[in-house]
């Protein structure tokens, strides 16, 4: 029939998902985080995104006169907002800063040297320079599904360019120790022990006082102050 099928799925999905998400800014010896902490769970935006897109069809009059730059601005936006959070993006930023110092607290900053990390976000750009390239082209467009699914080929080559330690690092959060959570969920603050590993607060044996011996007691001097008065209780 030539009619273009619709998904039942809303179409800004990530952006929807970033707006509904509360985060919280955490302070680490490795750095910063940012750790969504809540989602507001409900169904009215998605209730209202689809009906808006059903009475699209019948606004096509009036959408018309909506000039084409403002909603290639919409998208744009919503481009740049679901970039928020994203590792790529954020190493990026850091070309743009000449003196290292400068750096913000990242985990893979403390971690690792600069170089590693520029070199990891080259290796990611030019992948995604490819993948815009083959898309963009309409004679290549047909290969750009396979090298989508190649890159888990590429991710696993680079293996040999970088250590386990360094990848993980530069993938991923900084690790969180579970003792150090759990204190912070039950707001005890943690106690550090001999080793610098967090112990809770329940595990920390308080020292008992110590009991006196009966058996092997010692006669102790009394104070020459107290003399006068054991005198006068004596008469």
């Amino acid at each position: 029939l030539g009619l273009p099928l619709s998904v039942a799925s809303t179409v800004p999905s990530i952006t929807h998902v970033i707006s509904l998400t509360t985060y919280e800014v955490q302070q680490l010896p490795q750095g910063e985080r940012k750790v969504p902490t809540k989602v507001v769970e409900q169904r009215a935006t998605n209730f209202l995104i689809h009906v808006l897109i059903g009475c699209a069809l019948f606004m096509a009059p009036i959408l018309k006169f909506i000039p084409r730059a403002v909603l290639q601005g919409v998208f744009f936006y919503m481009g740049i907002a679901s970039l928020t959070g994203n590792n790529l993006f954020d190493r990026m930023k850091l070309w743009l800063i000449w003196d290292s110092s400068k750096y913000p607290s990242y985990h893979y900053i403390q971690k690792l040297p600069v170089s590693r990390v520029h070199l990891y976000t080259f290796v990611q750009f030019i992948c995604l320079a490819i993948l815009y390239g083959l898309k963009e082209i309409k004679e290549t467009a047909v290969v750009f599904p396979f090298f989508m699914a190649s890159l888990a080929i590429i991710r696993k080559a680079m293996r040999w360019m970088f250590t386990e330690e360094e990848l993980k690092q530069l993938d991923g959060h900084p690790a969180e120790d579970p003792d150090e959570a759990r204190c912070r969920e039950c707001e005890i603050p943690p106690v550090w022990n001999s080793f610098g590993a967090p112990v809770l607060r329940a595990q920390v044996e308080e020292p008992e006082p110590a009991k006196p011996d009966l058996l092997n007691l010692e006669p102790t001097k009394a104070p020459e102050t107290c003399y006068p008065l054991l005198t006068r209780l004596s008469n």
